[in-house]
């Protein structure tokens, strides 16, 4: 198979695994199964694909990001059980009393939590929000899932932004100024294109606002158990990072403790809040159950398939056949994140596959703006990243909306398509007057 090229080998396997899940395939299996068919197809042996596969699956990472979710799941479970659900659909009502905008403001403030699958707790906020789903569960998963990533490019919190802030040299300030149009480009395509106006059935009702005299407690009830997760993640990241000299980890361990330790802290403080207002740990009995124990393996065998593609090498791989190809510089910078994007299905995996080839293209001293070329390439990377079913937050939302995949996409194909088109023409009129 070393004749097919890499590209059209891996959109042939991502094809075949979205296929298995309208089949109803389990997704952990259909994606393991095709990763271990793609790493054969590229000439690994059966001894090296299954140490592949083992090794990331007993991976540190692996194993506590699976937990992470569960816990994450576990949260919002305890949430609806103990009626904070419903204080936080108070709270956004009462800030946003028309729906579509209540739809919106509910995972863009999720959003501000890097979490990976951190869509699973935005998802029953959202479900919350439309108890009849008027605009039916392919509706309300697309809007979950594309509001919740509306913040990625310029939110100083994401690892993705943090790793092209430096790998650009641009600093965290020009890099969020440079991807502003992307978060109003988001908000205002989700509104007329994944919220669109139903035809032939009412919206759902718009929430009265409370007293003026409890508005302000309304809101703070609500926000508190989320807040409290927030914050502490905040408070824990900035502490981490200034003790990082004095505690003296190596490079996979300091990263570890960096991810997840910030994101543990805030929902043990969330959980403590719920807790507080429960009198009891009762909202969390039965939070951890076979949807659970499904969903985790959903994560590892998508986890087992990515680590099969990189295995494979199937981001450098397409890289090299696109210079091969004599691919004009433009279009690599377009093409390489759009296809790190799919075949990681993470904003760091685009950034550190895609970035040092596409700032390999464009020096700083070059015809072509660096920042215009940074500004296009994160833009498809992110759209490669909204694509991928590798992408945790895809699968945990298709989940708990019981949707497909497929049925996702389809709806925010469209957006994403113009979303590229803003994109595009933004970077072009940097390029113009940079």
């Amino acid at each position: 198979m070393s004749q097919v090229p890499v590209i059209l080998l891996v959109l042939a396997v991502f094809a075949l695994v979205v296929f298995a899940t309208t089949r109803k395939v389990h997704l952990g299996l259909a994606a393991a199964a095709g990763g271990v068919a793609f790493a054969l197809l590229r000439g690994l042996s059966l001894r090296e694909t299954l140490g592949a596969a083992s090794g990331e699956l007993f991976d540190p990472d692996t194993l506590l990001l699976v937990l992470l979710v569960m816990c994450i799941m576990a949260f919002s479970a305890a949430m609806k059980k103990g009626g904070a659900l419903a204080d936080f659909q108070a709270a956004v009502s009462a800030l946003a009393p028309e729906p579509r905008a209540a739809m919106i403001a509910a995972p863009l403030f999720i959003g501000t939590l890097p979490m990976p699958g951190g869509a699973i707790l935005s998802a029953p906020l959202v479900d919350s929000l439309d108890p009849e789903r008027r605009y039916g569960a392919d509706g309300l998963s697309t809007a979950n899932y594309w509001f919740r990533h509306g913040l990625e490019l310029l939110w100083p919190l994401y690892p993705a932004f943090i790793l092209a802030a430096g790998m650009t040299g641009f600093g965290m300030g020009k890099q969020a100024l440079l991807n502003w149009y992307a978060l109003p480009a988001v908000v205002v395509l989700g509104w007329f294109l994944v919220l669109k106006p139903l035809k032939g059935k009412d919206h759902p009702p718009a929430a009265a606002r409370p007293p003026a005299g409890e508005g302000l407690r309304v809101v703070a009830r609500g926000l508190a158990p989320l807040a409290a997760v927030l914050g502490a993640y905040i408070v824990i990241a900035l502490a981490i990072g200034a003790l990082a000299p004095a505690l003296d980890l190596e490079g996979s361990a300091k990263a570890l403790v960096s991810r997840y330790v910030p994101i543990f802290s805030g929902l043990a403080l969330g959980a403590l809040v719920l807790r507080s207002r429960a009198g009891s740990w009762k909202p969390f009995a039965g939070s951890f159950n076979a949807h659970t124990l499904s969903l985790a393996f959903v994560i590892a065998g998508i986890l087992v398939f990515s680590a099969l593609l990189e295995a494979g090498e199937a981001a450098t791989a397409s890289a090299a056949e696109l210079a091969a190809a004599g691919i004009h510089p433009l279009v690599a910078c377009a093409v390489l994140p759009l296809v790190a994007g799919l075949v990681t299905g993470v904003g760091f995996g685009y950034v550190g596959l895609a970035y040092p080839i596409v700032l390999g293209l464009f020096p700083q001293d070059g015809a072509f703006p660096r920042e215009a070329a940074v500004v296009l390439a994160g833009a498809f990377g992110w759209a490669g990243m909204m694509l991928s079913p590798l992408h945790v937050c895809m699968v945990v939302t298709a989940e708990h909306f019981g949707t497909g995949l497929v049925a996702m996409i389809r709806r925010f194909a469209l957006p994403l398509a113009a979303y590229l088109g803003v994109a595009i023409a933004y970077a072009a009129a940097l390029a113009r007057f940079l």
